[in-house]
């Protein structure tokens, strides 16, 4: 008898060092996540700088715009009309900041050649808001930030009063 409970005794003991676990089972955890496309976009501005209506050659100079985009993302990248869009396809105006005046300072913003490249002053692709107006670009490959330029143009000779002109335009990327 003694034996017996004994062996009773070494058996619970048993059982309840290994856990008295009669079995195991197992199941997947599914664990998902969903990446949506977006993008940011900041801008460098097209500064002008001093203007002179009796040279005969136009001033050019160049700003940026930057996007980040999610890998995968396809930009397109549009330039709006400004406050005030020119009568000419693609010309917008600086308005003269005085009171005293309505004068406006016709100006182009262009595409350069290539996407990156830099501005050359021979652009001639209008950079816009509409179909082909706009930097269509492909599959971006990263997030990393990319910057393209803005060539901008003021046209030679324009009959305008001294002062500060100023314009706004709207840079948008759809993705």
């Amino acid at each position: 008898m003694k034996h017996i409970r004994n062996a009773v005794l070494f058996s619970s003991i048993s059982l309840i060092a290994a856990g008295a676990h009669a079995g195991t089972e197992t199941a997947n955890l599914s664990v998902t996540a969903t990446v949506s496309s977006s993008c940011t976009i900041n801008t460098s501005p097209v500064n002008f700088g001093s203007y002179n209506p009796v040279a005969s050659t136009p001033v050019t100079v160049s700003g940026a715009v930057t996007v980040a985009c999610v890998k995968g993302s396809i930009p397109v990248i549009s330039l709006g009309g400004g406050a005030n869009p020119g009568t000419n396809p693609g010309e917008r105006a600086m308005k003269h900041t005085g009171t005293d005046t309505d004068d406006k300072l016709a100006y182009y913003l262009y595409k350069p050649a290539s996407p990156t490249e830099a501005c050359t002053g021979k652009e001639t692709s209008i950079w816009g808001a509409v179909d082909k107006d706009r930097l269509e670009l492909s599959a971006t490959t990263s997030v990393a930030p990319m910057t393209y330029n803005i060539c901008g143009k003021i046209p030679a000779q324009q009959d305008v009063a001294t002062g500060t002109y100023q314009d706004t335009v709207t840079a948008t990327v759809e993705f």
